[in-house]
């Protein structure tokens, strides 16, 4: 028996309308954002501990994987990837540079524009960072297809998507 057996259930035919905050017969942990937020902070415990053993953060993290797949990158460009505010990224970048994990400089054909790039340093780091995040990865899909996750990112982008396009209050 797999050891998710007891999360395993068939969706009901009114699963979508059952996970409305609304609904009558509404249960937190029937709500899609609850369970998201549960496996998020789950993830975020495990990668701040894992990280710290080899010197690096979550902020560190984001802004270097960013960079290493597209360098020089804005830092307009990196907040918005990363969804974090624009003031955090910034300092976060700052603190980067000191460390001599990116450089930073203004773009020659918009001077308004702040481009990061990614150091020797911050490649190395790179490799670090993706041994170790590859260990919780394994863990957290040891018994997931690549079907189960190639339809759970497409449910999560489309989810993205969709919040993208959320008016506001």
């Amino acid at each position: 028996m797999s050891k998710n057996a007891d999360i395993t259930k068939v969706a009901s035919p009114d699963a979508k309308a059952h996970a409305d905050p609304l609904a009558e017969d509404f249960a937190l942990h029937d709500y899609p954002f609850y369970q998201i937020s549960r496996v998020n902070n789950s993830y975020v415990l495990d990668m701040e501990a894992i990280l710290k053993t080899i010197g690096m953060d979550l902020p560190r993290w984001r802004v270097l994987m960013l960079v290493h797949e597209k360098t020089p990158s804005g830092v307009s460009e990196i907040a918005e990837r990363a969804v974090i505010k624009l003031s955090t990224m910034t300092r976060v970048i700052q603190r980067m540079e000191k460390e001599g994990l990116v450089s930073i400089a203004t773009r020659e054909s918009d001077g308004r524009i702040t481009d990061v790039s990614i150091t020797e340093a911050g490649r190395e780091a790179v490799v670090k960072i993706r041994r170790v995040a590859s260990r919780i990865y394994n863990i957290a899909f040891e018994d997931f297809t690549a079907a189960e996750v190639d339809a759970l990112l497409d449910m999560l982008r489309r989810l993205f998507s969709n919040l993208r396009g959320f008016p506001g209050p």
